[in-house]
């Protein structure tokens, strides 16, 4: 059995004027079944929509806000609304965050040359720690790896759209160093954490 997951997506730059990640063209890559993801340490979190994205290596410490499907089919791709906001994108199936995850989580915010939430995502390491809050608890994910291509090549990346188990994914814009700051940014950053613990909410 295939089974797939599929991303409408483009860029970023100032927050109504450049989308994240989105286009009108979408992207899928088959993969074999996906299984719940498996925990080292911690409790047994059920899934459930993110509400809350803590980063401290990146500087980021926000709420999350839903961005659906018709949010995207209607802006033309995931723009969150202002240069703060940090958007989890419902429109791809089980993408929720918990130890029973069965697929990426996605989360998506600007970066730009003045003050932006997903600025800090340049700075972060292999290793640093972040944490998604829900309903049913804290989850914490640790950096695997730093990726950037062209946008034009974000939908086609098999890094990028695999199901892949109790993955969180942080996704921003990227200007090389010169570029004009009015113009879009050509390229995206795209952040992997895999989940390392999980605390019930008491």
């Amino acid at each position: 059995m295939l089974t797939a997951t599929t991303l409408l997506l483009a860029g970023c730059a100032t927050a109504g004027a450049d989308v994240t990640i989105g286009s009108s063209a979408a992207a899928t890559v088959p993969t074999s079944s996906p299984t719940a993801t498996t925990v080292a340490a911690g409790d047994d979190v059920p899934v459930a929509r993110p509400t809350h994205l803590s980063f401290p290596a990146a500087g980021i410490d926000g709420p999350v806000d839903e961005y659906t499907a018709a949010d995207a089919q209607a802006e033309g791709g995931i723009n969150p609304s202002t240069l703060d906001t940090i958007s989890w994108y419902s429109g791809i199936a089980d993408a929720l965050p918990g130890t029973a995850a069965t697929n990426t989580v996605y989360l998506f915010g600007h970066s730009w040359v003045q003050p932006a939430v997903f600025n800090g995502l340049a700075d972060v390491v292999v290793g640093d720690r972040a944490t998604v809050t829900t309903a049913n608890g804290i989850l914490t994910y640790a950096v695997d790896e730093v990726i950037t291509m062209a946008k034009a090549d974000f939908t086609s990346d098999p890094r990028v759209i695999a199901v892949v188990p109790g993955r969180l994914a942080l996704v921003t814009c990227r200007r090389p160093d010169g570029w004009d700051p009015s113009a879009a940014a050509p390229d995206n950053r795209v952040v992997f954490l895999h989940l390392v613990d999980a605390q019930a909410q008491r």
